[in-house]
């Protein structure tokens, strides 16, 4: 405001002209004044004038910004209070089961004691095991049961759907939209990857309510989730992978959490009896799958100064399938290293035969080692299989070294007896060398030499098996 009623100021006093100190008379339109009156008079003016601008255009701008407040008020969503009208016990339409007005879906059902939510977890098959992103698949009924005191239940809602008088326990379906006024318990899983609800035409879930007003949730779903994997004897190493369950923000205090039954959905048999495991699947893979309950130490997640956490769940336990390897690696890679101690009973004279055997078992094995270190999941050094297949390597190689000595002592001394056999003969001017005649005691040594050998393979062919 100032900063224009200054440039404002300064551009009048250069339309009036130069005043001097004299008191020059200017001639404003109309009037005619003495410059200083002149300078005054439009100068007050041109001042109202501004102050007049500049309050409109700071009542419009204020009227703008009030309208955009009052906008986004009307805007804003509003926060629904109490219960939805088609599940409501005052609406004009009674339904069988249905919530007070008052009902939130903030508060614990029991927020003066522990919540007990039983979770029932019925695996249909396990679908993968991944090695190297140390993660199970399985499809599976994931059930959750918790009480609900303030649910209001009509007395004929379970005679009009039974024929027989239900007990307390007796779950009956209702609507499934319910779900969406009622407390749910924050369920989390730990060490989850992913979670995933099956859809046909909708989505696989239901709702349970009994007469004791216990209330049941269940989804059809497919779950991913991490399990710590130690590879270091693979393939004779047996994981253990726990799923375990919990609530989020509720500590012991506020919420419990137990397993009602754990088993095979795709079976008649769950697991009622905390010391029985059920291995059975119908999907072929390379473990070896049985579950069980989760000890107790696993059973409390301490959150230090949040308190100690509630969990459910089970272990499952995977047994590698042996028999593959066996077959495919251990098998050739053992009978390999069988066949190149046989290369100890081959004569060291025969070279082509003996040489050719060991060199194609090497190859033959460093081939097999690649395709294990391909194949074999990650460990934090060698795993059992590597090393068997080193220690295979090994002998062959040391076979070959054992093979080579033999062949560079033998040369040796076939050099040496051939330097000592030879003898220059000069005749007519030429020089020539003559291999005389190996003396008698010659045919003793090579006899002693071959002795020699064969007592050094023979003991080769020993101390390699054992």
């Amino acid at each position: 405001f100032y900063k224009r009623y200054f440039l404002q100021t300064n551009q009048l006093i250069y339309q009036l002209g130069e005043v001097s100190d004299v008191g020059v008379n200017l001639h404003v339109p109309g009037v005619p004044l003495p410059a200083h009156e002149a300078v005054h008079l439009l100068l007050e003016s041109q001042f109202l004038t501004i102050i007049i601008d500049s309050m409109n255009t700071m009542t419009t701008v204020f009227r703008k910004t009030i309208t955009v407040i009052a906008i986004l008020a009307l805007m804003e969503p509003q926060v629904s209070q109490g219960v939805s009208q088609a599940v409501s016990c005052d609406a004009a339409v009674q339904t069988y089961v249905c919530l007070p007005a008052n009902y939130s879906s903030m508060d614990l059902p029991l927020p003066k004691e522990a919540n007990l939510i039983l979770i029932e977890i019925h695996i249909s098959d396990v679908l993968v095991i991944d090695d190297r992103d140390f993660s199970i698949t399985y499809s599976l009924y994931f059930n959750v049961q918790w009480r609900e005191p303030r649910l209001h239940i009509n007395t004929g809602f379970f005679q009009d759907r039974m024929e027989s008088p239900p007990t307390e326990e007796t779950l009956t379906p209702v609507d499934l939209n319910l779900i969406k006024d009622l407390w749910v318990p924050n369920v989390f899983i730990y060490n989850l990857k992913t979670f995933k609800v099956i859809d046909v035409l909708s989505r696989l879930a239901g709702l349970w309510v009994s007469p004791n007003k216990d209330v049941m949730y269940s989804q059809a779903s497919q779950i991913t989730f991490i399990c710590p994997m130690i590879f270091n004897y693979f393939p004779l190493d047996t994981q253990v992978c726990k799923f375990q369950v919990g609530s989020y923000s509720y500590n012991m205090e506020k919420m419990i959490f137990a397993v009602s039954q754990l088993g095979y959905a795709h079976t008649s048999s769950f697991v009622k009896d905390r010391t029985k495991s059920i291995g059975s699947r119908s999907i072929v893979l390379d473990y070896d799958i049985q579950i069980s309950p989760l000890e107790e130490d696993d059973k409390v997640f301490v959150g230090g100064p949040l308190g100690n956490y509630s969990l459910a769940g089970f272990e499952m336990i995977l047994k590698r399938h042996v028999s593959h390897y066996i077959i495919t690696y251990y098998l050739p890679s053992g009978l390999f290293v069988a066949v190149s101690w046989i290369s100890f009973l081959i004569p060291p004279d025969i070279v082509p035969g003996r040489m050719a055997l060991l060199i194609t078992l090497f190859l033959v094995l460093v081939n097999i080692f690649n395709t294990v270190t391909t194949n074999t999941p990650k460990a934090e050094g060698l795993t059992a299989i590597e090393a068997w297949m080193l220690a295979c390597i090994l002998f062959v190689f040391g076979a070959l070294i054992e093979y080579a000595a033999i062949l560079f002592k033998k040369q040796k001394y076939v050099s040496g007896q051939h330097r000592v056999n030879l003898k220059i003969v000069c005749k007519e001017n030429y020089k020539y060398e003559v291999q005389e005649k190996s003396p008698a005691n010659q045919a003793v040594t090579m006899q002693q030499l071959a002795e020699e050998y064969w007592r050094i393979d023979k003991f080769f062919l020993i101390s390699f098996p054992i």
